[in-house]
């Protein structure tokens, strides 16, 4: 019998389509899952049918995600808080500027600088703390115009919009209209934000995947699988801090 080994294969795990390498041998008894640096390898014995192994990727599945998104994450050099630093915001690089000031300065954002002041300018986790905290004010306000913008065009109400700080999901939607929004969205380019806002606020039409789901995301973000590409490419880089 010819073995496949290392065919390429792909299968759709929560909202993220993965790709993996299938290896199949005569020795293995089990099925075994490793996840490294190249991505997700699937090792199965010589003659297991493939909707045996996709049945353990989609039991596992949350694991197998949090592990990708954690390689991925190590992949991506650790942000340094200090002045001078470059930071994500709305897709374009905004400079940090740390100087000294007041407990209850808050941050301001102008002139594509952001200046951030603190009793101790050298305080590296009260810099974080503090930076996070504003992002995450701009990510509620900016999400809430969203959602209430795209709400109204497909006629369907949100009873609760709260963020997230999800290592593995950008959204979330329940089918009570709750939307969690994943705070780092607001580094991202309008256009991204948009497609995850779409997309969940579609969820409350169609609470699956299906073609009907796809279809009405693509009513409001008809380039959402360009969207999707982008999002999957740079999320590392949103989740150095």
């Amino acid at each position: 019998m010819t073995m496949k080994v290392g065919r390429l294969h792909r299968i759709r795990l929560g909202n993220e389509e993965v790709s993996y390498l299938l290896r199949r041998s005569p020795r293995r008894r089990t099925v075994g899952l490793k996840i490294d640096h190249t991505g997700l390898t699937v090792s199965v014995p010589a003659r297991t049918p493939q909707r045996a192994w996709e049945s353990i990727l989609l039991e596992k599945s949350g694991w197998v995600l949090d592990k990708l998104e954690a390689m991925r994450a190590r992949s991506v050099p650790a942000f340094n808080w200090r002045d001078g630093e470059w930071l994500p915001f709305l897709g374009s690089p905004i400079e940090l500027v740390v100087e000294h000031g007041t407990p209850r300065a808050r941050p301001a954002l102008g002139d594509g600088q952001l200046r951030v002041a603190l009793p101790d300018p050298s305080d590296t986790a009260a810099l974080e703390t503090r930076i996070v905290q504003w992002y995450r004010r701009e990510a509620l306000e900016f999400f809430q115009h969203r959602v209430a913008l795209y709400a109204r065009q497909l006629g369907v109400s949100v009873s609760r919009l709260g963020l997230s700080s999800a290592r593995t999901r950008w959204g979330s939607c329940t089918s009570g209209g709750s939307i969690r929004l994943n705070w780092r969205l607001i580094k991202a380019p309008p256009s991204i934000i948009d497609y995850v806002v779409i997309h969940e606020l579609a969820h409350l039409v169609e609470l699956n995947h299906s073609p009907s789901f796809w279809q009405i995301v693509a009513q409001l973000c008809p380039e959402y699988a360009v969207q999707r590409a982008l999002l999957k490419e740079q999320g590392a880089h949103y989740h150095r801090f």
